[in-house]
């Protein structure tokens, strides 16, 4: 019962009521039981001082027996057991010292104790807790550790509320009461959202309705428009920081998945009203783009001073990180194929929607179960807007094409350039221009190398798509694909 009350599951007045007719049938128990998980530092003191107060409990008198099972059933968590896994043979050392005689050195006041057996360095002495394959599994731990967590914050907030009468209470506390307040529920949210992306759907949450009034930006345990939980960081890059959080309207109805990504735009982008405009509107435009090989937009929203976008939280791996692997080799054929053709049926849909990616490289190709593209990030496609990306660093510059960096007029060729450059590191191993950008590489003269035992006609469109020249380049994905795949090749 004292554990659900710490956990959040029930409350002050329904814990107090079921503890006085506990009280009634064997008030020693119930001191038993407070004074165990107080000691434990699981009930914070005057959260502990006020259940004995409303209970009028008392002492029990010392040397009376309490037994334990009365108590045990108010708190079912038993003592983490000692996790360290001996080394050694530490019945080896034990004999030794068993077979020598006591060492006894003696001073005319002082006499010392035996001197122990030598132990092996970095190694812990046997414990008498079960053995090392019955210890919990680590989610049983995790858990525990935030019930531990969440009694910490009801104390800081029982000490923060002080007592009714009290005019210091009051006084400067508000803003460090609701920030505590986030922080709990925050806590209490992220804490379910992970047993239910453990065990799958659960049932629907009734949550509180307290708000977070912190001015600061937005990290880890922050809570966006009353619904979102910020719970991990996983990715930055220059718009600004990506985080796994939890949808509490996922959590409350009890989804399997109560998890989306959100991302948060960094200052540049916050201060830049030219650049909030453009990139709500192509946010906009994502958000209709319904297709297997993109990853879901939901929206683009404010909270204050934070502006971010929600998005699909995806399970695999970055195509980044997979060539980061085969460094100066090819990727499986079969691997490249089936990638750079969801690549390329992403990119075509968009076009086909008016939607130019203007950012597509690597990092932002997510790769799944069976080798499945997803593509992320449409938030600085701005076919129309005429906005300058890469003035705010939104820019890759090993991806993007010239024109681009000349400030020209967003055009699909631009991601036809991104998607030569992306099959070309699939194909070699490395990038075609050393991952220089484009326009340094054309006012060099760069020319990328042929691909060894790459038909002709598929390196004829690869060559297409890294022209220099916009005019030059292949003027649509479909006629890449077309003349990429006719061949025999990936």
């Amino acid at each position: 019962m004292l554990a659900a009350f710490l956990a959040g599951r029930l409350s002050y007045d329904v814990v107090v009521e079921r503890l006085a007719a506990e009280t009634a049938l064997d008030a020693r128990q119930v001191w038993s039981a407070i004074a165990t998980l107080n000691d434990a530092g699981r009930l914070p003191d005057d959260v502990a001082a006020v259940l004995r107060s409303a209970l009028s409990l008392s002492p029990p008198p010392a040397g009376s027996p309490t037994g334990t099972s009365p108590a045990d059933s108010l708190f079912d968590e038993a003592t983490i057991p000692h996790a360290f896994a001996p080394k050694g043979d530490w019945g080896a050392a034990e004999k030794a010292q068993q077979a020598r005689p006591a060492e006894r050195i003696e001073t005319a006041d002082v006499v010392l104790p035996p001197v122990p057996a030598p132990v092996p360095a970095g190694v812990l002495p046997p414990s008498a807790s079960p053995a090392a394959d019955a210890l919990p599994q680590f989610h049983h731990l995790q858990a525990r550790v935030d019930d531990a967590v969440l009694s910490g914050l009801i104390g800081d907030y029982k000490s923060m509320r002080g007592g009714r009468g009290s005019e210091e209470a009051g006084a400067g506390r508000p803003d460090g009461l609701n920030s505590l307040l986030g922080t709990y529920r925050s806590a209490r949210f992220r804490s379910d959202a992970r047993r239910i992306a453990r065990q799958g759907a659960g049932s629907a949450l009734s949550l509180s309705q307290l708000s977070d009034h912190s001015q600061q930006r937005a990290g880890i345990g922050s809570i966006l428009r009353d619904r979102f939980i910020l719970d991990a960081e996983i990715g930055r890059g220059g718009m600004g920081i990506v985080y796994s959080a939890v949808d509490r309207r996922r959590l409350e109805a009890g989804s399997a998945q109560p998890y989306v990504a959100v991302k948060l735009l960094n200052d540049a982008f916050r201060s830049n009203s030219n650049a909030l405009r453009a990139l709500e509107a192509e946010a906009r435009k994502a958000q209709s783009l319904a297709h297997p090989n993109i990853a879901t937009v939901y929206d683009f929203d404010r909270d204050k001073a934070e502006v971010f976008i929600v998005m699909e939280l995806l399970s695999g791996t970055p195509l980044n990180r997979l060539l980061a692997t085969s460094t100066g080799q090819a990727m499986p054929a079969g691997a490249i194929a089936r990638i750079l053709r969801g690549i390329c049926s992403a990119i075509a849909y968009a076009h086909a929607n008016s939607v130019v990616h203007s950012d597509l490289k690597p990092a932002n190709v997510f790769v799944g179960e069976g080798n499945q593209a997803k593509v992320i990030d449409f938030g600085l496609a701005t076919a129309a807007s005429g906005f300058d990306a890469s003035s705010l660093g939104g820019l890759t510059a090993a991806y993007a094409s010239p024109e681009m960096f000349d400030g020209a007029i967003r055009d699909p060729r631009d991601d036809i350039f991104a998607i030569g450059c992306i099959a070309y590191q699939m194909l070699a191993g490395f990038h075609p221009f050393a991952l220089k950008p484009a326009n340094e590489a054309r006012d060099r003269g760069l020319v990328p190398e042929p691909v060894p035992d790459l038909d002709p006609a598929a390196w004829s469109a690869l060559a297409g798509a890294l022209a220099f020249d916009r005019g030059e380049r292949i003027a649509s994905v479909e006629l890449f694909v077309s003349a990429f795949f006719e061949s025999d090749g990936p």
